[in-house]
């Protein structure tokens, strides 16, 4: 089994999409305090609904796994990852924004993490596709 990433251009853009969007939450967790909780919630809400969309934009489903031990290592992986995506984003709004920066590096390499369990496809071996890994 080798894995290829579907379309290395796509990846790069949702990657970018994501760190950016991701970065300009850094003023937002510093206002969190200052702002209605309507506000902040909503914002958050908008704010991951189009990452969401980012996340699943042009990505095939039924193309990603040829057999069933590789779906279930993919959607084990993305448990895995939304877990540690879970963890690392606790932030405190009294924190630096470097340390909130430093936080949020911390999310976005988690978010890449996804988005390339979402665009790295599984080929059985033998196939003629560039190997990703």
């Amino acid at each position: 089994m080798r894995f290829v990433l579907s379309n290395p251009r796509l990846f790069a853009t949702k990657t970018a999409s994501v760190f950016v969007l991701s970065f300009a939450l850094v003023p937002l967790l510093q206002w969190k305090d200052d702002l209605p909780a309507l506000a902040y919630t909503g914002s958050l809400v908008v704010l991951h609904i189009f990452i969401l969309g980012i996340y699943l934009y042009r990505v095939r489903f039924r193309d990603l796994d040829p057999d069933r031990r590789s779906l279930i290592a993919r959607l084990l992986g993305l448990a895995i990852t939304i877990y540690l995506l879970s963890a690392t984003s606790t932030f405190d709004a009294t924190s630096s924004i470097p340390r909130l920066a430093l936080q949020m590096l911390g999310v976005s390499i988690v978010h890449m993490g996804i988005l390339a369990l979402l665009m790295v496809r599984a080929v059985p071996t033998g196939t003629t596709t560039t190997p990703l890994l």
